[in-house]
């Protein structure tokens, strides 16, 4: 039936925002609403992320510096500027991870040709620090399919963003010193770490891959370019910061409700 996969784009997307509203995780996706196939994933996660707002931003990763990244979209609601206070409440996950950012100056609007580096980097206005708070619709998130976890809005739950600069960290990005500290104990520290290699390949890509439709970036896009830390569990009452060398920190602290 011609209706039949808007239809189960929708309920998917209506079931997997009503487990993130209410706590109530998933155990998983009823067979008739499991994403087929990757463009099936990505409906349901726009259609999760239109329930929340307009786009605002949005992640780029890989897992390895040659695969193709993964793209979600980030709303206004999930974007807080360092330093950050937010109730427990907030999050069921509350898994971070340390990230370079950046937010546009300029438009990437759709056309034919790929950009360049050079142009994405100059529609560049400012870096940060960033911290990704992963969430989910979900029980046992990390064991879950993928595609389920990109039509959950790509596990995203929030993203802190430090302090602007108009220059990245000095050196090559993909060797950028990192350090993730929860409560002021180091969880994480070493150089580069993000699993995709240069965050700019990332970006590049996330441009190119959005010029061919019609949620090309824009500016004041804020992009955050994949983790350089692995995830770590942060719980209530606990303050998370991480630190970039030559670029600054961004901290959150999680109150106890």
């Amino acid at each position: 039936m011609p209706d039949a996969a808007p239809a189960k784009i929708a309920a998917a997307a209506r079931l997997l925002e009503e487990a993130r509203r209410s706590g109530v995780q998933l155990a998983g996706l009823p067979a008739d609403l499991a994403p087929a196939d990757e463009a099936e994933a990505m409906a349901m996660h726009y259609a999760g992320v239109a329930a929340i707002g307009p786009i605002v931003g949005w992640k780029v990763g890989a897992p390895t510096p040659e695969a193709e990244p993964g793209q979600g979209a980030l709303t206004a609601s999930t974007l807080h500027d360092s330093p950050a206070a937010l109730p427990a409440s907030t999050l069921k996950l509350w898994a971070v991870e340390a990230e370079i950012a950046v937010r546009l100056g300029r438009d990437l609007p759709a056309r034919e040709t790929p950009y360049s580096r050079e142009e994405v980097l100059a529609a560049v206005a400012t870096w940060h620090p960033a911290i990704e708070v992963l969430d989910t619709a979900f029980e046992r998130w990390s064991e879950q399919p993928a595609l389920w976890r990109m039509a959950d809005r790509q596990s995203h739950g929030l993203l802190i963003l430090g302090p602007a600069s108009t220059e990245p960290p000095p050196g090559p990005l993909d060797r950028a010193p990192v350090r993730l500290e929860i409560d002021g104990e180091t969880v994480f520290e070493h150089e580069g770490g993000n699993t995709g290699g240069d965050p700019t390949r990332l970006l590049v890509a996330l441009a190119n891959r959005l010029r061919e439709g019609p949620n090309h970036l824009k500016a004041a896009d804020v992009v955050t370019t994949g983790s350089a830390t692995p995830f770590r569990q942060a719980a209530a009452g606990e303050t998370v910061t991480v630190a970039f060398e030559g670029l600054g920190s961004a901290t959150l602290t999680i109150g106890v409700d």
